[in-house]
Parts: structure tokens; C-alpha cells; sequence
């Protein structure tokens, strides 16, 4: 097996002339690269909010802070990744988006919200071509293309019980795809060219609770809960001899994940805030070829924050984030090698006039991987943008001309 992987490292590294776009190395043919929750300012503490009141995003890393929202709350995010790759003397170029983030939360009454949206659970996505040797043919070319996605819809309802306390529970469905196309084609116009598709669907149903607790003004708690999703997959592979086509399908359950945290006031504005996730090593059922080469995800992060005042000093007007985080990918490069991934983080938010909304911005850079261990290094940037509106729950007067 560390050959297998090994040797596919290379091939996805050697042929990068021919590009390859949109996907960490290490979320290759499996479900792809784990996506956050939380806003940009979520970002920009290292997603250490678990523990964290947010009483302005709608999008947040513990959904029991919506319970303190009091109006209508729409946030949308977008992150953007720029990196490098680095293997032997070899080095790629690659950009990477998700689909935006979009939340909005509905007070029913006074510490009662009900938020529905949507989010990416992983996505990845990579086009890349190398060179072939088959006995008995002429030169070949291979382009291999991915197409990964899997979403979450939820409905939480957050409701707090107690001036200390918010708890949420939450309702998602899940849902999405990895596509896997290959190419081959010959410089000999006497041969065929010859091409394959496979694609796998996912369809689920998940349950998520949280709790954010007040234990003094100056110290909150957090914890959360992100159920197992028993996805129903069905595949289907085509390929340009029909006869070989097949369509079945079979059961895949991503473990249950949690996350713990805390968040405290020092001295005057400024918070720390600390949290630690989880998700248990899954069975890769459909990829055969990865197994031992799956493990634990993990997230360690920590934030500092000087929070925004409301004096007329417009700097003081404009909050100060500092984040840190380490993550464990869930794929083992070689077998038995984990992967890890070290960020920092900065970022700040811009207020929208008087209203309660804000833009809030996010740079982050760091490493996954390293070419001493993994064989395989990515240096990344990453710049993330959220966006939130509030107003009152209330009916407007139409305005007559």
C-alpha cells in the first residue's frame, strides 16, 4: 500500500505542466478536503468559537449562540484558497473555492431562533494529465478530472432556557457527490481513445446539539455535537465500452464528530478562546484502495480578539483577530504517516453604518504537509469574506407616492 500511494504522489506532482487546479493532494479520490463552520470571524480566531457569544452572524461554530439573536439574520460567506505544491524539484500552482456558506436565522420570540441554510461538509476538485507506457501501443496521455461535494442543509432550532444558558438542537439533511473522470487518449490516430466516469451520490440524514453556557461574564463554555450521517450511496460507472457499465449501491457512515471549547475576558476588550474537534476514522467502504490509510480528523485552535467599542475613534470602532490552528487530515500519506496542517490568522470587520450588520474579512496562511515526512507540501493563503444583514421582525410600512 505505501508504494500504491506513494506512486500516485508522484504521478499528480510530475504531470502538474498540464495543471492541476482546486484540491489539496491529500483529499484526492476520497471524500475531500473538511470544511469549517463559522463566519470570517470564526476564521480569524482559528475556529476556536465554540465557547464564543456571536450575537451578529448567523453562520457560527456553535449553533446555540443563535439563540441570543433578537432579529432577522442573514450571513453568507466565500472563502478563496491560493497555494504552491511542492514535490522533489517539482512545484504547482493552484486556486480553490467553496460554493458559499449562507445561513438566516428567524426569532420566533425572545430566545427562540429557528435558522435554516446551507454549507459544504468537503469538496475538492483537481484536472490533471501525465504520460502512460502500455505494451504492445504507441505513446498514451491520462487526464484525470474530480468533482467532489458534499453539502449539509440544516434546520436548528436554538432556545435559551435561562439567562446563562443556550442550547440547540438541529435537524440536516445531507446530500452530494464525488465524480471521478479518466481520459485516455493515443498520438496514434489508429488507436481509440478510451474514457470512463464514475460517480457516487450521497444521500443522508443527520442530527446535530450544542450547547453555549455562561458560567460568568468573564468565562463561557461551549460544546457540540455533529451526529454520524449514514449516507445511502449509489454508483454508477460509464465507460466507453457499455458492456463494462455498472450501477449498484451500498451503505457509508461518516462518525460522529464533536467539539469542545472555552472563551474568557482577561482584561477590558480582549478575549481568548480555545477549542478542540474531533471526527473518528471512518471505514472507507468504495475505496478499497485507502485502506490503513485512513485516520482520526482533529482540530486544535486558539484565537485572541479585541472586541469593537462603541466610542467615536474609528479605529477603536474596528475589532482586532489573531487566530492559530492545527488540523490532522483524515488521510494518512504514506499509510501510517499523518498529515497536519499549522495556520495563522488575522482578520477584523468592517461595520455597516448603524445598522447591527457587518463585513467581516479574513487572511489566513500556513502549511499542510511537509516534504520530509509526507513527500508532498502545500504553502497556502486564504482569504475568507462574510457578509451580515440584521433588521426587526416586523412589517414595514409601504410607502405611498
Amino acid at each position: 500500500m505505501r508504494a500504491v500511494v506513494l506512486y500516485a504522489a508522484a504521478i499528480l506532482i510530475l504531470l502538474l505542466p498540464c495543471g492541476l487546479r482546486a484540491q489539496s493532494i491529500y483529499g484526492m479520490n476520497y471524500l475531500g478536503e473538511a470544511v469549517r463552520m463559522g463566519s470570517s470571524r470564526h476564521q480569524a480566531l482559528g475556529y476556536s468559537m465554540v465557547a464564543v457569544q456571536d450575537t451578529s452572524n448567523s453562520v457560527t461554530s456553535n449553533p446555540a449562540s443563535t439563540a441570543d439573536l433578537n432579529m432577522v439574520t442573514l450571513t453568507v460567506q466565500q472563502v478563496l484558497s491560493a497555494s504552491r505544491v511542492y514535490f522533489l524539484d517539482f512545484v504547482s500552482k493552484q486556486t480553490r473555492y467553496t460554493v458559499p456558506t449562507f445561513t438566516a436565522s428567524f426569532p420566533v420570540r425572545k430566545g427562540l431562533v429557528v435558522t435554516a441554510g446551507y454549507r459544504t461538509r468537503y469538496m475538492g476538485r483537481a484536472d490533471f494529465a501525465y504520460q502512460i507506457e502500455i505494451e504492445g501501443a504507441p505513446t498514451a496521455f491520462q487526464n484525470y478530472k474530480l468533482d467532489s461535494n458534499l453539502f449539509v442543509l440544516p434546520v436548528i432550532v436554538a432556545w435559551k432556557p435561562v439567562k446563562s444558558l443556550r442550547v440547540a438542537g438541529e435537524a440536516q439533511f445531507n446530500l452530494g457527490s464525488v465524480i471521478d473522470k479518466v481520459n485516455v487518449w493515443f498520438d496514434d490516430l489508429n488507436y481509440r481513445n478510451v474514457d470512463s466516469k464514475r460517480r457516487r451520490s450521497y444521500t443522508g440524514l443527520s442530527w446535530g446539539a450544542s450547547a453555549l453556557w455562561e458560567v460568568h461574564p468573564r468565562l463561557w463554555l461551549g460544546c457540540n455535537i455533529d451526529g454520524a450521517v449514514d449516507y445511502r450511496v449509489e454508483e454508477v460507472i460509464d465507460n466507453t465500452t457499455s458492456e463494462r457499465d455498472t450501477v449498484f449501491a451500498y451503505d457509508y457512515t461518516l462518525p460522529l464528530a464533536w467539539d469542545v471549547g472555552f472563551s474568557a475576558n482577561p482584561y477590558g476588550r480582549w478575549w481568548l478562546s480555545a477549542s478542540y474537534w474531533m471526527r473518528s476514522a471512518a471505514v472507507p467502504v468504495g475505496y478499497s484502495q485507502l485502506e490503513g490509510n485512513v485516520g482520526d480528523e482533529k482540530h486544535i485552535g486558539f484565537g485572541i480578539e479585541r472586541r469593537a467599542s462603541n466610542d467615536r475613534n474609528v479605529l477603536s470602532q474596528l475589532p482586532i483577530r489573531l487566530g492559530f490552528y492545527m488540523d490532522t487530515w483524515h488521510l494518512h500519506f504514506p499509510a501510517g504517516q499523518e498529515v497536519n496542517s499549522m495556520f495563522l490568522t488575522v482578520g477584523s470587520a468592517i461595520p455597516l453604518g448603524n445598522t447591527p450588520g457587518a463585513i467581516d474579512f479574513t487572511i489566513e496562511f500556513g502549511r499542510t504537509g511537509s516534504q520530509e515526512e509526507n513527500f508532498v507540501e502545500e504553502n497556502i493563503l486564504r482569504f475568507g469574506l462574510s457578509f451580515s444583514l440584521s433588521e426587526p421582525w416586523s412589517k414595514r410600512r409601504t410607502e405611498r407616492h
